[in-house]
């Protein structure tokens, strides 16, 4: 473990840090924490729990891995105890990521390799995210969420409470998802969009609650989507309508 001689940092007893693995200054790694060969992390990053960083990821200045959630936030404050003592559950960042600066992730979040995120993203806990993810700067992914593999999740977007999202997605910048129908005004069980495989959500596009974007719809920039779409759908305005189907040459 490379550590500068006057690093600041603290390092709990029972976290394992790789040798090779380099902790830059005012650092704090959390009891059950263990990062692999070849991580990086950056001055002021905080991790917490049974967190795992796998080799060759990097992380940036002043992030948060393993942000307890609510109710262990509650049981650290009755207790008193430090929250680098307190073990929440297991948050597992994959190989060669890369998380930029000011990023916080909660606990229980698993994170597969070669993703990326942007500035400033936050990401909720019960989160699953597939290998070769990409979200974008001040993006916030709200829990309990499933996303795949090779999805570009753009600057800005948002994507609520228990949203099921494929593979090879993208989210165009501020785009968002939503999970209730009726804004607290009457009772409904929240529940996200569920977007399929290789659908292309526009920019500023908002996709209603419950719905299913089938697999390879594209939705307009700035249309409103309150119905379910068919497959290979092009669907534009507010509130969305049917254009025409994507074109067979189309990627």
């Amino acid at each position: 473990m490379k550590l500068e001689e006057t690093n600041n940092s603290f390092i709990h007893k029972n976290a394992i840090v790789d040798e090779n693995a380099f902790i830059d200054t005012f650092s704090i790694i959390g009891k059950g924490v263990k990062i692999e060969s070849g991580v990086y992390i950056s001055k002021g990053v905080k991790i917490y729990g049974n967190a795992l960083i796998q080799s060759g990821t990097y992380i940036g200045e002043n992030c948060i891995i393993g942000h307890p959630q609510r109710a262990e936030l509650l049981t650290i404050v009755k207790s008193q105890r430090n929250v680098a003592d307190y073990e929440s559950p297991l948050i597992s960042i994959g190989t060669n990521c890369t998380i930029r600066a000011g990023s916080i992730i909660y606990s229980e979040v698993s994170i597969g390799n070669n993703c990326q995120t942007g500035h400033n993203v936050m990401i909720r806990e019960k989160t699953s995210i597939g290998h070769s993810t990409v979200i974008g700067t001040n993006a916030v992914i709200d829990g309990n969420v499933v996303i795949g593999n090779e999805v570009s999740i753009q600057t800005g977007v948002y994507i609520p409470l228990y949203c099921r999202i494929g593979n090879k997605v993208f989210m165009g910048p501020f785009s968002k998802l939503t999970n209730d129908k009726y804004m607290e005004q009457k009772e409904f069980d929240l529940i996200g969009p569920t977007i399929e495989d290789e659908v292309s959500l526009g920019a500023n596009s908002v996709i209603f609650p419950g719905i299913t974007l089938k697999r390879g719809t594209i939705v307009g920039a700035g249309a409103v989507v309150t119905k379910n779409t068919k497959e290979r759908d092009i669907v534009v305005g507010n509130p969305a309508k049917f254009l025409k189907k994507k074109p067979a040459d189309w990627i």
